[in-house]
């Protein structure tokens, strides 16, 4: 009987990095989606120097670095800092969990500075797990409603719409001064009536499983009302390839337009990484958003500035194009890297996509995950693959951790067993279901 894979519970982070099959994996936390090209270069440089040269884009729109080793850990903190990158102690790291929308305005970037600052001067606050978070979606292009945070905070016209996880029908509106409080409020209330079951209720949705909204409500001393959210999710056509800058012209951009950018799997070299710095100087505004979706979006003054990075990026492989069939197919890093992993699966997402992007449905088509956690997409995808020590077990329209329909498969077997899913869902007609389907985790 295969042992239950081990929960760890919380993200590696700079000052408290995680142990991987490959060495230590450390993330270069951002606060907000903004990122110079120069710190861009730089973490490709640490990445290069003190690691394993790889680096992940994160579901949490963060940039992951694999394979540092303990001997050059102190180093790679101490450039971290030089960038403004790093917090003043671990348990600060730990809470400061943001998820922004990456175009987002004045508005949000003031809001998410001031959840920062009180999450990091206030103890009781840093109790929260190590996997909450807080997402902002400013409510304008480039959505985040498929992503999944404790605590969204959504423009809605002039007010700010606070919701916890798990109740997203309703919501605490507030005035954009006040919208911060509310959030922390909900977190504290999350904090006591979770007392004596930490373990467990470790997200928001789990405590208002468990206990209601009203009683999270009454908590917070918080009203809450029926709520309709107007935000939407950027479906891949609007990440990839050359896209006008959404809101108003600014004077630095004028119209501009973006590049975007993506990674199989969201997995860069630090060489990828340090050539799409480079090309933000050279024909962009000097800076990538992050997002996550596995993308990074790279401002440029004009649509033509945006294709030349485009068409560099596409020359070393990366995803420019939205009908790129490696966006069908999702994977964990999977054995040898993850010690939890049963089984390689970058290669076998790469062998797979042709026949992920045949599958009826958008977004997220095929999930490959190297053991039952499903850690690459928590959500249901249409076919998921889990490693086991037999081989890759199949489920259909479900998690890695549902119950199969197929036991024990390799790679042939999979390419058949995939052949008549799609035979048979060419016969019918399917719902869609949104791109980049899978929240957060």
């Amino acid at each position: 009987m295969t042992a239950a894979p081990k929960i760890q519970g919380w993200c590696p982070g700079a000052l408290r990095p995680m142990q991987s099959g490959d060495g230590l994996l450390l993330r270069a936390k951002t606060l907000q989606p903004r990122l110079s090209a120069h710190q861009a270069r730089e973490i490709a440089g640490i990445a290069r120097d003190c690691g394993n040269g790889l680096v992940d884009l994160s579901q949490r729109a963060q940039l992951q670095l694999r394979g540092i080793g303990e001997a050059r850990l102190e180093e790679a903190q101490r450039r971290l800092f030089a960038l403004g990158l790093l917090a003043k102690d671990a348990a600060t790291e730990s809470v400061l969990n943001f998820l922004v929308s990456p175009f987002a305005g004045e508005r949000a970037s003031a809001l998410v500075e001031r959840l920062a600052q009180a999450l990091s001067n206030d103890a009781v606050l840093q109790a929260l797990p190590g996997k909450f978070g807080f997402l902002v979606d400013d409510g304008g292009a480039l959505g985040l409603v498929a992503s999944a945070m404790d605590i969204r905070l959504e423009g809605q016209d002039e007010k700010i719409a606070v919701i916890a996880d798990g109740a997203r029908e309703y919501a605490f509106l507030a005035e954009p001064d006040a919208a911060a409080d509310i959030a922390l409020a909900l977190a504290r209330a999350f904090l006591v009536l979770r007392k004596g079951r930490e373990f467990e209720l470790r997200r928001m949705r789990g405590v208002v499983a468990a206990f209601g909204l009203d009683a999270l409500a009454k908590a917070a001393r918080l009203n809450p009302q029926p709520y309709r959210s107007s935000c939407h999710a950027a479906p891949a056509a609007e990440i990839f390839g050359v896209r006008p800058l959404p809101g108003p012209p600014s004077p630095a951009a004028g119209e501009g337009a973006y590049a975007g950018v993506g990674a199989s799997s969201g997995r860069l070299r630090a060489d990828e990484l340090a050539e799409l710095a480079k090309l933000a100087e050279l024909h962009g505004l000097g800076e990538l958003r992050l997002t996550p979706w596995r993308a990074l979006l790279l401002p440029c003054p004009t649509g033509e500035a945006a294709q030349r990075i485009v068409d560099a990026a596409a020359r070393r492989g990366l995803i420019v194009d939205s009908n790129d069939p490696r966006l069908a197919v999702i994977a964990c890093p999977g054995a040898p890297e993850c010690p939890q992993a049963h089984a390689p699966t970058r290669a076998l997402a790469e062998r797979l996509a042709p026949f992920a992007a045949r599958l009826a449905s958008n977004g997220a088509k095929l999930h490959i995950s190297g053991c039952a956690k499903g850690c690459a997409c928590p959500a249901a995808a249409k076919v998921a693959l889990t490693a086991t020590p037999r081989g890759f077990d199949l489920v259909e329209d479900g998690r890695a951790s549902d119950a199969p329909a197929l036991r024990g498969l390799g790679a042939s077997e999979i390419e058949d067993a995939l052949d008549a899913r799609i035979a048979r869902a060419s016969t019918k007609q399917e719902p869609p279901c949104p791109a980049h389907s899978c929240p957060a985790h």
